[in-house]
């Protein structure tokens, strides 16, 4: 890969960090939430009772929050971040300040100020007070473009402007004594490689560093799914109702290892890692963030020890001079209703009621002048609508039949709620109720990333302005597309497995793309389902997700896995899609069931 190092920088870069704790201890690093609803509460105390951990992070942001705080900001100006955290914190203060009496204190860094960091650190302040806790906190703002003068790049009204930020204001807030940090929005990973800087003093021009420690971060910022949660192999995890929370264990020189709090349930091993390692990465040899440019391709995963696994082999070179942005813009409405229907020929039943549903408004609001539907979905869940199957063919006695439409008229949407309910004495027999009564409308929210400048963001902690080392970059590697195009595999065998017997994959999206990723069971199978398995191969099978969807696979030799970027998979993807798996964390479960053919016996391959 290419490699690139800038000159002169180190010795600045040496003198600006001339406050950090140079060390060449570990540090335990424990994440106890991976979105805005995760079991925070329990995560946090297990952690920081169990865990032995020096720092406790936690994710809340994704680009869906951004715009649910927007609309909170909106109504209640002080507001706009995660109320959660402090419901999560009060918990797990005697915890922390038990640490701190013993000499270990526990410091906290979070994103949950959301789009008001420092409107956060105040509540936070109060409540530490009220419970007696002496405790510096620090605020980490400039990420929030709204309200700055900068209008975007399009002609279009943005509900959110984010730019993801990096790890070394938090570092710098940890530098100068902070307990806690609250941010805004920054790429997860930095929840982590922001401690792992100021602890070890790395450079910031140290981009493999860099990279290992954003991999550690990366691993962790999901909580629980690298430790055992959505894992391939989910009947062998132990105890889902005491799940283990992940800890990474950091050494100076960057080695880490995974694993998770004593006497948990849960389960750390190749398997669960490397899932997590693919989980949404596009690729691998170009992973960006603010701080550094990362190649996983060579990355090796092994098991230590008991739900113990090594990770190292992570590159870096230097980041980009933007900043990414997440921004969000409001487009239309949606509303999702989901009805049970039940007796013979359950599926053909359901697609006829909401179908006959939606064809009454469509010519009612022709009629009127108001438009027609922009989009309409209907899957009869229960008889594989989301393995594409035509529910005409079905021959199931019960399904749920989820119907989501969109129209840029909120009214028309709320006319076709009170339609639905007309399919229990004027349809097809079987149909028994709504879930959850008639649906109500909400905003379509659509994703729009874009780069922004990082000399045009001025980054602020506890409202002091902050200068960092935004001058090491370099122009963003071109990586020529992998070819594509392969040649039929040869057998080798006459034996044919689902790939599940073979590997494990792990699905998730951003925006309308969604990653799926394979790792190899045994690294003798990485040439056999390197050949048997093409980005064509992976096109045909989910094909009837669209017309427009693209595929590109890429490999990752050192973990035996691959990943294949599908683009415009997702209908929208997130809330601005209609479908029953907006974020495609279906999609690897799915593609257990495709069929790899002319192998050997799987014993032969160390299964």
């Amino acid at each position: 890969m290419l490699r690139t190092r800038v000159p002169g920088i180190s010795r600045w870069v040496a003198r600006s960090l001339s406050v950090r704790h140079q060390s060449s201890d570990t540090v335990r690093i424990g994440c106890y939430s991976g979105f805005w609803g995760d079991s925070c509460t329990f995560a946090a105390k297990q952690l920081t009772s169990k865990g032995d951990i020096d720092f406790l992070v936690g994710d809340y942001l994704a680009e869906v929050t951004m715009s649910l705080l927007s609309r909170i900001k909106m109504k209640f100006p002080h507001l706009g971040f995660c109320p959660d955290f402090f419901m999560h914190l009060g918990p797990v203060g005697p915890n922390i300040m038990k640490s701190a009496a013993k000499g270990k204190k526990i410091r906290v860094v979070v994103n949950a100020g959301g789009l008001n960091p420092d409107g956060c650190a105040k509540r936070l302040n109060e409540l530490l007070k009220d419970l007696g806790m002496d405790l510096n906190v620090a605020s980490v703002s400039g990420d929030n473009l709204m309200g700055t003068g900068f209008q975007g790049p399009k002609d279009i009204k943005y509900n959110t402007m984010n730019c993801y930020l990096g790890a070394e204001p938090i570092a710098r807030a940890l530098d100068q004594g902070a307990d806690i940090v609250v941010t805004g929005r920054c790429v997860d990973s930095a929840l982590v490689l922001g401690p792992l800087i100021h602890k070890f003093g790395w450079s910031m021009d140290d981009f493999d560093k860099l990279a290992q420690g954003s991999l550690a971060g990366h691993l962790v910022e999901c909580g629980a799914q690298c430790t055992g949660g959505n894992f391939t192999d989910w009947h062998k995890v132990p105890d889902f109702s005491n799940i283990g929370f992940p800890i990474v264990e950091v050494g100076a020189d960057s080695t880490f290892t995974v694993t998770k709090p004593p006497k948990t349930g849960g389960l750390v091993n190749f398997g669960t890692v490397t899932e997590q390692m693919l989980y949404e990465i596009g690729d691998p040899r170009c992973y960006a963030l603010p701080d550094v440019i990362c190649d996983f391709t060579d990355v090796q995963v092994s098991e230590v020890g008991d739900n113990e696994v090594e990770v190292k082999g992570a590159r870096g070179i230097a980041p980009s001079p933007h900043y990414k942005v997440s921004a969000t813009t409001v487009d239309g409405y949606k509303a999702t209703t989901m009805a049970p229907m039940i007796g013979p020929r359950a599926a053909v039943k359901g697609q006829l009621n909401a179908s006959s549903t939606i064809e009454r408004c469509r010519k009612r609001f022709l009629e009127s002048g108001m438009g027609d539907f922009g989009r309409v979905n209907i899957e009869c869940l229960g008889s594989e609508s989301n393995y594409g199957k035509d529910p005409q063919t079905s021959d199931v006695k019960e399904v749920v039949v989820w119907t989501s439409v969109e129209h840029k008229k909120k009214e028309a949407l709320q006319e076709w709620a009170k339609e639905i309910a007309g399919a229990g004495t004027g349809g097809a027999p079987g149909f028994t109720t709504l879930v959850g009564g008639l649906p109500k409308p909400a905003p379509i929210i659509r994703y729009v990333p874009f780069m922004h400048p990082k000399s045009d963001v001025k980054i602020t902690i506890n409202g002091e302005e902050f200068e960092g080392t935004a001058g090491i970059s370099a122009d963003t590697p071109v990586f020529d597309v992998p070819d594509q195009v392969q040649p039929a595999p040869q057998p080798e065998g006459s034996h044919s497995y689902r790939l599940e017997e073979l590997a494990y994959t792990r699905s998730g999206d951003k925006g309308d793309t969604a990653n799926l990723g394979v790792i190899c069971r045994d690294p003798s199978l990485y040439s056999v389902i390197d050949e048997r398995i093409s980005a064509e191969e992976v096109r045909k099978y989910f094909s009837y997700l669209g017309p427009e969807l693209k595929v590109t696979k890429y490999t990752l030799p050192g973990s035996s896995s691959f990943n294949f970027l599908m683009e415009n998979a997702l209908g929208g993807g997130g809330i601005a899609s209609i479908r029953s798996d907006p974020q495609g964390k279906a999609i690897g479960q799915i593609f257990t069931d495709f069929l790899v053919e002319g192998v050997k016996d799987k014993s032969e391959y160390g299964l």
